[in-house]
């Protein structure tokens, strides 16, 4: 605890250069059955604007930028989605190295639409740089979920990446929350940053947190957000375990 007080510390004295990444669903919302379903949690609604005000602040989602944007619904904040595809400006931009991706993708959808009815309960979600299929209300769904979305992503030159009752089909691209963390890092002149999240993909967002400290002249806190489903992968990397957004709330409310 020793180190996360003196980040802390460090934040307060040197706002400017001080940055704040989170993930979204499970981090400042809380977890709900379906992606349709979640809102930002009121003591991020009323806590996130003075952060803006003091911090460089981004919000680091899965979701389409435009979305999460939406969901949080303040100015002063930076938005990207997609894992990093994507970001908002004045309208979302989409990274050019997933342009060519995007038949495939489409693909990939219409060979899915048609098996839902076959896996009830099964929910397709549809991001355009990427699909993902949840069985959140079908987890006896999960291996034939997860070989259905291996099969079609091989078959058209896609991946995939296990999720948090999900599986996710992406492009083969070398994009994610690390790699957009260290750009949004360096851009901004960072001299320290703190990333909090619950599921897999923010295990890269902690690699990123790592490669920057290894560059020298940074230092970083890696959060894991806990519930009943987080992933062992996530919480053996974390510097700092918090119970769920109630816990992270208050460790923000210190900055």
């Amino acid at each position: 605890m020793r180190h996360v007080e003196e980040l802390l510390e460090g934040f307060r004295r040197d706002t400017r250069h001080s940055g704040i990444f989170l993930d979204f669903d499970g981090t400042i919302s809380d977890i709900a059955p379906s992606p349709q379903g979640a809102r930002l949690h009121p003591r991020a609604a009323a806590l996130l604007p003075e952060l803006s005000r003091r911090y460089p602040l981004c919000i680091l989602s899965g979701r389409r930028a435009a979305d999460v944007a939406s969901l949080v619904g303040l100015p002063h904040i930076h938005y990207v989605g997609v894992h990093g595809m994507e970001w908002m400006e004045e309208e979302p931009r989409i990274d050019p190295e997933i342009l060519p991706r995007l038949p495939a993708l489409a693909r990939a959808r219409e060979e899915l639409v048609p098996l839902l009815p076959g896996l009830p309960g099964v929910l397709l979600e549809d991001k355009m740089l990427t699909l993902t299929l949840h069985y959140r209300e079908a987890p006896e769904e999960e291996a034939r979920v997860e070989g259905l979305a291996r099969d079609v992503a091989l078959r058209l030159g896609l991946k995939v990446r296990q999720g948090r009752m999900s599986v996710e089909i992406r492009p083969p691209v070398d994009i994610d929350k690390g790699t957009v963390l260290i750009r949004l890092s360096r851009g901004w002149r960072l001299r320290r940053a703190l990333y909090a999240g619950d599921d897999l993909t923010d295990v890269d967002a902690f690699r990123g947190l790592r490669y920057l400290m290894k560059e020298g002249g940074f230092d970083a806190l890696a959060i894991a957000v806990r519930s009943p489903e987080i992933p062992v992968e996530l919480e053996a990397v974390a510097d700092l375990v918090v119970e769920g957004p109630e816990g992270l709330l208050d460790l923000l409310s210190l900055l």
